[in-house]
Parts: C-alpha cells; sequence; structure tokens
C-alpha cells in the first residue's frame, strides 16, 4: 500500500514563522531588554547583576549560532551597541557560571484539557569527531555521550518535560521524572517498548492516564491472581489484545491504530528538528553546562513552535 501524500495548506503563515526564526529582534527581545537587571535578591549566590531573562537570551543565541562563549558576549554586545543600549552583556565566564545552576523556564502554558503525553529520548554527542576523521580512520573510544528525555504534548507539539543522563540510562527509569514535571491533567503517555515497566504503569496509575507501551514479545500476564498491582492491569489487557500467537504482528498493529500509538512520531519528527536546527553535539564540558545546554534547546524548540507549525492534509 503506497504512503499517503500531504500538503502544507497555511503555506503562506507558515512561511512568515521560518522567516522570523532568524530575526534577532525575536530572539534579542523587549522583554529582555526591560528586564535586563536583576531586581530579586539571593543572598546565597552573592550580588548578580544580570536577570536569569538575560543569562538565558545570551545561553539561547549561542546555540542557534553554534558560538563559543566569547563568541556570545561578542554578538550581545554588538546587539547592544546596534541597538544604542545603557547597559552592558555579561562576560563569557559569567555566561559559564550561571548556566551550570541556571533554572530554564521551558514557557508551556497552563491549560484546563487533558494532555496526550508522547515520551522518548535521544543522544547527543559531548566531544566528537569529524565524519572525515571517522571515515578514515574509525571512530575512537573517547567519544562521550548524553541521553536527553523529552515528554511532548502530541497536540500542540510543545515540550512539557525534559531532562538529561548519562547515555547508559534506561529510559523507563525517568518516565516518573518526566511526568512529575507536569502539572496539567493527563489522558495518555504514549512511548516505545523502552517504557513497558512496572514504574511506568504506576506513574500512569497515579495521573489517571491511559499508558500506551508495546510490550516485549515474552510478556506475561501477573501470575500472583490474589495480589495484584491495579496499575499493572492496563498491561494485562494489552498482552491478551495482542497475544503470543503466530498473528502477533496484526493483532499489534491494530492495537496501535486502535490506541493512536502510531502519534509517537510526532516526537521523533521534533528530535529531528532539534538536531537540525542545533546539530547533535555539545560545547560544554561540564555535566552541569551539558544539561542546561539541552534545556535551552527545548526553550527555544517551544519558542520557535509559538511563531507558528505547518498544518498539512491528504493529497
Amino acid at each position: 500500500m503506497a504512503k499517503k501524500a500531504y500538503r502544507v495548506r497555511n503555506w503562506k503563515d507558515y512561511n512568515k514563522s521560518l522567516v522570523q526564526r532568524g530575526s534577532l529582534t525575536f530572539w534579542f527581545s523587549t522583554e529582555v531588554i526591560n528586564n535586563w537587571k536583576r531586581e530579586e535578591k539571593d543572598n546565597s549566590h552573592g550580588n548578580q547583576k544580570y536577570s536569569n531573562m538575560v543569562i538565558v537570551c545570551g545561553l539561547t543565541l549561542r546555540q542557534l549560532f553554534r558560538l563559543t562563549l566569547r563568541a556570545t558576549e561578542g554578538m550581545m554586545n554588538s546587539l547592544i551597541e546596534l541597538m544604542k543600549l545603557p547597559v552592558c552583556a555579561p562576560n563569557y565566564s559569567t555566561l559559564c557560571r550561571r548556566g551550570k545552576r541556571l533554572k530554564i523556564n521551558l514557557g508551556v502554558k497552563k491549560t484546563l484539557h487533558s494532555r496526550h503525553i508522547l515520551v522518548d529520548s535521544t543522544g547527543v554527542q559531548v566531544i566528537g569527531e569529524g565524519e572525515w576523521k571517522k571515515l578514515r580512520h574509525g571512530e575512537s573510544r573517547h567519544q562521550l555521550w548524553r541521553k536527553l528525555h523529552i515528554a511532548m504534548d502530541a497536540d500542540n507539539q510543545t515540550i512539557l518535560a525534559a531532562t538529561m543522563t548519562e547515555s547508559v540510562r534506561l529510559d523507563g527509569n525517568y518516565l516518573p521524572e518526566l511526568i512529575d514535571q507536569i502539572d496539567s491533567l493527563i489522558d495518555q503517555i504514549t512511548g516505545d517498548g523502552a517504557y513497558d515497566k512496572k514504574n511506568c504503569y504506576e506513574k500512569a496509575y497515579e495521573r489517571n492516564a491511559k499508558p500506551v507501551f508495546p510490550p516485549q514479545r515474552d510478556a506475561c500476564i501477573q501470575r500472583n491472581k490474589h495480589k495484584k498491582n491495579p496499575a499493572l492491569e492496563a498491561r494485562d489487557k494489552t498482552i491478551k489484545q495482542i497475544g503470543r500467537g503466530q498473528d502477533r504482528e496484526e493483532q499489534l498493529k491494530n492495537w496501535k491504530q486502535t490506541n493512536n500509538y502510531h502519534r509517537r512520531s510526532l516526537i521523533e519528527t521534533m528530535m529531528s528538528r532539534m538536531k537540525t536546527i542545533f546539530g547533535d553535539q555539545m560545547r560544554s564540558r561540564t555535566f552541569e553546562n551539558q544539561r542546561t545546554d539541552l534545556l535551552i534547546r527545548c526553550y527555544a524548540i517551544n519558542k520557535i513552535n509559538s511563531l507558528g507549525l505547518p498544518m498539512s492534509e491528504a493529497i
């Protein structure tokens, strides 16, 4: 069966949003300028000159244009000079130091509606090698990777929660942490087989959400009928629906269609967009700054989405 072809039906508006992404005044906004100085006092970290909004702005510019910290300081000073503003930019050491403990607000708008949450993770290289070096000499053992775990709203593609871990950490172990960051109602949580874990079902049960995780091929129904975990009843139901016989693949396909499992491709597309815009490597050396780098990217993706997304229809 041939794949359906789609076209963008709001191309005029979407084209404007694509152009607006490159506007420096969109990122270096009036809101940032009006909140340049730090008003709130924080005795635990001394007398800080710049607001968190300014630091976020600088680090966002760094990620967007793939700059070093010194080049970021230079860009901010250049913008200040062109706009004739009576302020000065934070220097590169301030950006680095403040970035370690920076709290990133992803800019999620509150809603009274229940959300369909998509969860997934992707790897990001810290200190990488060029493709030419890999081709000529092979990969070395000194590559370092981090894993970015994300929870996204399936309806508006907003990143609702994110966390960074070492690359060896299992996806399913961090679903509860992601869900705890979401303060709205949740209708459904969808993830791949990596989330077919007891703690994931328990967190979904706790939030009164429908868990949609395909069980492993050799998955079994709870054996102890007298002490069943109510959180795993949804998993038992899924195992019964899919079965373990020769028609398992067909039953699995039907189960995915019934539960809108294929919407999970939206989060994979978003991660692809993120790597296209920011690259698949990070410059920062410390774990804390690497975490901030990835959360800044999530914040920037949400800000880009606010400009407008394509609306597609089948041809």
